[in-house]
């Protein structure tokens, strides 16, 4: 199962070796066996403890009262000797407070000493988690995503049960369709221009900060031909000689990234604000000062992404 290139070790949400899809003899008492890890979200958010400057996914292997509010459960997988399931929380109409739902849970959990930990924005947390959480925690939040966001059959209509069974897949007990998680294939591009790189920012990016330009692949698409199109539509710039440089998966919220590095065919520069909000060339020895942090204008691209990557690589003229 391990696909990835040699030089993805320092990506986040690519080291699966370890994981495998077994699913455990006893699905019924799953919450009374130590050999379990239970993994929660809230809104999204994953449940970590911060340790120094590093944060840990927090693994419960015993029952607590964070257990009494679960609505959803997904197996995720056997890792090492510990099989690991993944569960939301969230309030119910009768629980009676003015809280947020993760304001309440956070207020739980220092109440009665469940442990040091909160719930956090994984986006956020990620680049200071060990790539083996990364990857727990990439996967965990994709799978819990589309099974609270995947309620109803397309083919009858009928809603889905929960299985007993936890898998990621999901069948209709009424038509006995199947559908599995939907994984959406992006490009993300390096365009380079002699001793110049184009780096851009999107509407939704936090401040100051710059990266590849990337876009979703469409129907009757090559990696090539959406990243031709992708180019063309927000910069105006035409790119020829792409080629694949790496892989990462991104689960904000399911999507698989392909790195690739190409050369541009003009250097002009017509940036559609409706598609990003700024783009410009960078020279090498700038792009250098910048992922080093001695920029005050610029940010680049968190580690652990496959844009940071690129950018070093291209830095060093390892691509």
């Amino acid at each position: 199962m391990n696909l990835f290139m040699k030089n993805d070790i320092n990506l986040s949400f690519t080291d699966t070796k370890e994981i495998t899809k077994i699913y455990p003899d006893n699905k019924k008492n799953i919450f009374k066996q130590s050999e379990n890890y239970h993994i929660f979200f809230c809104e999204g958010l994953i449940l970590t403890k911060k340790i120094k400057n590093k944060f840990k996914i927090t693994f419960f292997n015993k029952k607590n009262s964070l257990f009494n509010y679960i609505n959803k459960t997904v197996y995720f997988g056997k890792f090492k000797d510990k099989h690991i399931f993944i569960h939301n929380i969230s309030l119910e109409e009768k629980t009676k407070t003015s809280l947020k739902q993760v304001k309440f849970f956070n207020k739980k959990i220092k109440k009665e000493k469940i442990s040091r930990s909160s719930f956090s924005d994984l986006r956020t947390i990620f680049a200071n988690l060990s790539i083996k959480d990364s990857s727990i925690a990439g996967i965990a939040k994709s799978l819990i995503n589309w099974k609270l966001t995947n309620t109803f059959c397309t083919k009858c209509g009928e809603k889905f049960a929960n299985p007993i069974n936890f898998k990621w897949e999901t069948q209709c007990i009424a038509c006995k369709k199947i559908y599995f998680p939907r994984v959406d294939p992006v490009i993300i591009v390096i365009v380079v221009k002699g001793n110049k790189v184009l780096i851009g920012r999107s509407h939704h990016f936090p401040k100051k900060l710059y990266s590849c330009l990337a876009g979703f692949i469409e129907l009757g698409e090559t990696l090539e031909t959406a990243a031709r199109r992708e180019i063309l539509e927000e910069v105006g710039v035409y790119i020829n000689d792409i080629k694949f440089i790496t892989n990462q998966p991104w689960p904000f919220p399911s999507s698989l990234m392909f790195g690739l590095i190409a050369k541009a065919k003009n250097k002009k520069l017509k940036v559609d604000k409706n598609e990003i909000e700024d783009a410009f060339w960078i020279s090498k020895q700038e792009l250098k000062q910048v992922l080093n942090g001695k920029n005050n204008n610029i940010i680049a691209a968190r580690e652990g992404t496959i844009a940071r990557f690129l950018l070093e690589k291209w830095v060093k003229n390892e691509i």
